[in-house]
């Protein structure tokens, strides 16, 4: 990685100053290259640059044709033509994701991801033939999803290029959005550590930092089971409770997580049912 560490006096800025649970994290910029897009990403997402400062919370790395996230040494990027992403459209548990939101060989709903968090999901249902919406409340990761579907845009693998056109990103808390018209509402809610459980991968702990230490699944599973969409689809761990009142229409099961389906009666969406 470059240095990002300018050669002047190092201030010290701490969680106090930038609380992670709004997402307003500091924008750094590389080192030897422009700022001007590391403060125009200051700008989009209500932050500030600091150049060698002594970051003690997460912050936005931002070159001019690059940026991730970094805390604590570790890196966190999203590319959607990256080698990890290109294997996984090759991969097996792209059908399992396809087959709870209803894709067919004559069928590719459209999908409003509540919970973007890094889009990887959302890239498999789009690269799938789904027309996606991917609403994200933290600011950070909002603006680096969407730098991230620019950039896939004008890759050089023509299947990134056409998945990206069917992905649009929303900065908003999905929860104060009534849904517009789709078919599907898809919910991956950050859920706690568990105090038995092996460390947790870095993104993961960089996506609880970023996110608001509140438990809100429940809430955001209210908000979804009121809006007119057919069907819902809940990524939970393996052996996680099902979220909200309602039991699953049926449940698709990988090896690590499952996939709760709802699907709803076409007088329930119409009236925004609220589950007896």
């Amino acid at each position: 990685m470059q240095s990002i560490m300018a050669n002047h006096s190092m201030q010290t800025v701490t969680n106090d100053d930038y609380p992670a649970t709004d997402g307003r994290i500091p924008v750094v910029p590389v080192k030897g290259e422009s700022a001007a897009r590391a403060r125009a990403a200051a700008e989009v997402i209500g932050s500030k640059v600091f150049e060698g400062a002594e970051l003690a919370s997460p912050y936005l790395v931002v070159g001019e044709t690059d940026a991730w996230l970094q805390m604590a040494g570790n890196q966190v990027r999203i590319a959607f033509d990256s080698a990890t992403m290109l294997h996984r459209r090759r991969g097996g548990q792209n059908e399992l994701l396809g087959r709870a939101v209803g894709v067919k060989a004559s069928r590719q709903p459209s999908v409003w991801d509540a919970t973007g968090g890094l889009g990887r999901d959302a890239f498999v249902l789009a690269d799938l033939g789904c027309r996606i919406t991917l609403c994200e409340r933290v600011p950070a990761l909002a603006w680096l999803l969407q730098d991230a579907v620019s950039a896939a845009k004008v890759s050089g693998h023509d299947q990134v290029r056409a998945a990206a056109e069917r992905m649009t990103v929303r900065h908003q808390d999905s929860r104060n959005l009534p849904v517009p018209a789709c078919d599907v509402i898809y919910l991956d809610p950050m859920f706690p550590e568990r105090k038995k459980s092996a460390a947790i991968k870095k993104e993961a702990a960089m996506l609880q930092r970023l996110s608001h230490p509140q438990d809100d699944a429940e809430a955001l599973w209210e908000w979804a089971w009121q809006q007119p969409v057919a069907r819902i689809v809940v990524k939970r761990p393996l052996r996680a409770p099902v979220l909200g009142r309602q039991r699953p229409s049926h449940a698709l099961t990988g090896k690590a997580v499952r996939f709760d389906v709802f699907v709803r009666p076409r007088d329930t969406t119409e009236t925004h049912g609220t589950g007896e």
